[in-house]
């Protein structure tokens, strides 16, 4: 745990002076309408979508995900997770469990100035889908559907032009009875597209 601790702080401060400014420049006097349209055009151009693999987070021990930015400070996130363990104890009694996660989350982006780097609060649910078979004198088998409430508060490394993709942070899942204080780090690519 104090080895993932490290790593997340490493990246963390890399990033940030990845992206510092080198130099000051004098600024021009703009009026909130030309910020505002400034933001729009910025982010028109801007590469709204990544693709990206999360260890633990919110799906679990890992998770594929798709991320798709659709305001300037918004951004929406579906991912798929898969689990299979399957048992045999000496050929009396055999089975299998299985879990899909789904995690869905919906987040405020919040830009550094004139950086890349945001940090990312958000909101969702992991939906757990859960199967069990077991292979007895009588063959049983089980499913159920569990939604598991989460969160995210992450630093995000994401190019406006596109590129490769950090993210580091806790994802606190709400499990029945319990909180469980989570992590999360992953790897992508920012494009643009659609």
């Amino acid at each position: 745990m104090r080895f993932l601790r490290y790593i997340l702080l490493v990246s963390f401060f890399a990033a940030l002076s990845l992206n510092a400014p080198t130099k000051c420049l004098a600024q021009e006097s703009r009026t909130p309408s030309t910020l505002k349209s400034s933001a729009e055009e910025a982010f028109a151009s801007a590469a709204k979508n990544t693709l990206f693999v999360e260890g633990l987070g919110n799906g679990g021990l890992y998770s594929f995900n798709y991320d798709r930015r659709l305001a300037p400070t918004w951004n929406l996130r579906i991912g798929v997770s898969n689990y299979r363990v399957e048992t045999n104890f000496f050929d009396v009694l055999s089975g299998a469990s299985a879990i899909v996660a789904v995690p869905l989350i919906g987040s405020y982006l919040y830009n550094f100035p004139n950086s890349p780097s945001f940090l990312e609060l958000g909101l969702g649910i992991t939906s757990a889908f859960l199967s069990v078979s077991a292979n007895t004198v009588v063959p049983a088998n089980a499913a159920t559907y569990l939604p598991i409430p989460t969160a995210v508060a992450m630093y995000r490394l994401m190019p406006t032009e596109g590129g490769f993709s950090l993210r580091a942070g806790v994802t606190p899942l709400l499990l029945p009875g319990f909180l469980l204080p989570w992590i999360g780090v992953s790897l992508g690519w920012t494009f643009g597209g659609f």
